[in-house]
């Protein structure tokens, strides 16, 4: 089943419901969704590093940033 069917059963089930605590725990899990998705999640050092490296680039000049591109361009 994919998913676009999974959410429309999904509708469907929630406008049959009558109980009130099922849709206050719906509620509070899009509440909480939106409110997670507010929140920055944390950067992997990874990512870290990436964006370190990317503005360590952009403080060089133009002409730094050009030799850097073409040396590394060679391995592309």
């Amino acid at each position: 089943m994919n998913q676009q069917t999974e959410k429309l059963e999904l509708i469907e089930w929630l406008v049959k419901q009558s109980d009130s605590n099922v849709i206050e725990r719906i509620q509070k899990l899009k509440s909480d969704d939106v409110n997670s998705s507010d929140n920055r999640r944390e950067l992997t050092p990874d990512e870290r590093a990436f964006l370190y490296r990317i503005q360590f680039l952009e403080e060089r000049s133009i002409q730094e940033r050009d030799e850097c591109r073409d040396f590394y361009e060679q391995y592309l």
